[in-house]
């Protein structure tokens, strides 16, 4: 079951962006320090070339994205002096995006997976260059099958996925006994993926 919030941002998003797009903006503005040519950004958006070539010209021509061409190579990277780049990049990078590759990535792993939510500095909107994406699992998972699942999801945002993994009795059980962690996760900032995060965080209180 998704939540309200869930489909709200990933709503917004989906009126806002197509799914093209989006997954251009994703990848340039989660790594707003490179420059990537563009085959490189139709392998990682998973996007054709006549489609991802069409948006990057119409995002260059918006001044959301530069181009430039460097030894015989055009590269593209997010315009940092875009009036509107902090907003840009907190919708995409922080939120919606990353929450959405999550979200269909774990999807085969289907009823499973009773919660899933990222948390840590990117779900505070903290992260650097080098934060990790620090991602709970509660179900009938394992460790295995989340790795697996989230693989290609970790190469389109570049960034390393840090699963916690446990069944819904550990879950259960840890909070009962007043886990540090994870009172700590569901106290603090969090970004819900999959299941009712609200009902979970009712049970840390």
């Amino acid at each position: 079951m998704r939540t309200k919030v869930q489909a709200q941002t990933s709503g917004l998003l989906g009126v806002l962006f197509g799914k093209t797009r989006r997954s251009i903006l994703v990848l340039l503005f989660g790594h707003t320090e490179e420059a990537f040519h563009l085959r490189k950004i139709l392998r990682l958006a998973r996007v054709s070339a006549g489609a991802g070539q069409r948006e990057l010209k119409k995002l260059t021509e918006a001044g959301i994205l530069v181009r430039t061409v460097k030894e015989n190579q055009v590269l593209f990277r997010a315009n940092l002096e875009c009036p509107i780049f902090d907003d840009l990049k907190n919708l995409i990078s922080k939120t919606a995006g990353l929450v959405d590759i999550l979200r269909d990535a774990l999807g085969p792993l289907g009823f499973g997976i009773k919660l899933a939510l990222v948390y840590g500095s990117i779900a505070r909107g903290r992260a650097t260059a080098n934060s990790d994406i620090d991602l709970l699992v509660v179900g009938d998972v394992s460790f295995k099958d989340v790795v697996g699942s989230t693989a290609k999801a970790q190469e389109i945002l570049r960034r390393e996925i840090n699963p916690l993994v446990m069944s819904f009795a550990e879950f259960q059980d840890r909070i009962s006994k007043g886990d540090h962690l994870l009172d700590s996760i569901l106290k603090s900032p969090f970004l819900p993926v999959l299941g009712d995060a609200r009902e979970f965080g009712r049970m840390a209180h």
